[in-house]
């Protein structure tokens, strides 16, 4: 089984028109046809996606389809776009995929650095979860990485910039507080992170993982910090954020947890034996340059 784009297409136009009357007129099609494409859809994936009463309603397996479906949609207009700017001899296109701690502290600067060496380029940045990072550039939706290194990078063309400390902190707001920092079991808390580490990529992630009572899957890091802040759970915060953030500056590193500290190299990556264009070779530049990296 597999998606096929009209079935998609016809599923989001019957999603944001509401109906399937105004989703035929936006696609320039019959009713029947619209109807026939959302209902092939169900039967392949042999759920309903979409309660047809007095007013459409999707299902939770019609919010995952139209989840895949806006970014499959929105990933093939990207892909046509940038053929037409390739037929008119026009791209020049930075396709960069960052975490959130380059995103707050570096980025700015150094895509604003890069602009004045490139100022006909086209810039994409996208900020993702570190993990989601190897997965955006293995299957081509970033040529290039920045973010820290993983364990196994065999994958990989690396290029390091330079080295991150992030510590375990849990803010005096947590019910919990008094006994964590003395010590006691972290089993009273979730552990609030971006993402779950692959353990094949990071095999101690699956020790750290289990010393809590749960984890919590947040993208956002001002929504991490949040949560933080409110008691909910305990996160590992790079030490700049600890140093500069308001609210981060009053959580308290637990030092006394074997695990309480990580540090890891941080730097750019890409696909072995990928080579780079010149746009995102200027880009790494600019980036040694500004690490003072030879």
């Amino acid at each position: 089984m597999r998606f096929e784009n009209s079935e998609l297409r016809a599923f989001q136009a019957v999603v944001e028109s509401h109906g399937f009357n105004r989703a035929a007129e936006a696609l320039h099609l019959s009713q029947s046809a619209v109807s026939q494409s959302i209902a092939s859809l169900e039967a392949k994936l042999g759920t309903r996606l979409l309660l047809r009463d007095k007013r459409l309603t999707l299902t939770q397996a019609g919010r995952r389809v139209l989840e895949f479906a806006n970014e499959t949609l929105r990933e093939e207009q990207q892909v046509l776009e940038d053929l037409h700017r390739i037929k008119q001899g026009a791209q020049q296109v930075l396709n960069l995929a960052i975490n959130s701690t380059i995103n707050r502290f570096y980025a700015p600067t150094i895509l604003n650095l890069f602009s004045q060496r490139q100022p006909d380029a086209v810039i994409k940045a996208a900020e993702l979860p570190s993990r989601d990072l190897i997965y955006g550039v293995l299957a081509g939706r970033a040529e290039l990485a920045m973010g820290p290194f993983q364990t196994h990078m065999n994958a990989f063309t690396t290029v390091p910039l330079f080295r991150e400390n992030r510590s375990l902190v849990i803010s005096p707001n947590h019910p919990a507080f008094e006994q964590v920092v003395k010590g006691g079991s972290l089993q009273q808390t979730p552990l609030i992170t971006s993402s779950l580490d692959n353990p094949q990529m990071r095999p101690a992630i699956q020790r750290i993982r289990d010393s809590f009572k749960n984890v919590w899957e947040i993208s956002s890091l001002s929504m991490r910090i949040h949560f933080v802040d409110q008691g909910l759970g305990a996160a590992f915060i790079d030490s700049k954020l600890l140093d500069e953030h308001p609210v981060c500056r009053q959580f308290v590193a637990l030092k006394d947890i074997p695990f309480g500290s990580i540090e890891r190299q941080v730097g750019i990556y890409y696909k072995r034996g990928h080579k780079l264009d010149a746009t995102s070779e200027v880009f790494v530049d600019v980036c040694k340059r500004f690490w003072n990296i030879e």
